[in-house]
């Protein structure tokens, strides 16, 4: 019975993440109202560096494998192993310097907010959660089209 209850938790929590959407935001000073996802592409790649005003791009990704892994599936439809390759490849060239990488969604967050130019990516319901503080979304991902919202 209590394998069964620990199953059953597991199960749910698992599921809760599976069919979250994750947004990607940015700080408020951004001048940027929508990214499409080919500009959100670009950026987490390393191939836009600066926002439409020339004032800095900061990336930054979260180290959950779970959120991390559905970020880059759906905005980048690239594997995990294949963005490691990816990064490895663009510091071993001198072409690029990788994202920061923060452990959790709230110190992504902390640092979107609290760092000018800065976007990343959070679980939609973690927006809800932290209210207007968490930066404000630039694209939230609905379905298979690519619809730019506000």
């Amino acid at each position: 019975m209590k394998r069964l209850i620990v199953g059953l938790l597991a199960m749910m929590a698992f599921s809760s993440t599976a069919f979250a959407d994750v947004i990607i935001i940015a700080n408020k000073n951004v001048p940027e109202n929508t990214l499409s996802r080919k500009e959100i592409k670009e950026i987490f790649l390393g191939k836009r560096v600066q926002w439409g005003d020339h004032s800095r791009i900061h990336v930054a990704t979260v180290r959950d494998v779970g959120i991390h892994k559905m970020f880059l599936k759906q905005y980048l439809n690239k594997s995990r192993a294949k963005w490691k390759s990816y990064w490895k490849r663009m510091v071993f060239t001198s072409r690029g310097v990788p994202p920061r990488s923060v452990n959790t969604e709230a110190e992504l967050i902390a640092y979107v907010t609290e760092t000018e130019g800065a976007v990343g990516y959070v679980l939609s319901e973690r927006i809800q959660e932290e209210s207007q503080a968490a930066g404000r979304p630039l694209h939230k991902r609905t379905g298979r089209s690519d619809q730019r919202s506000g």
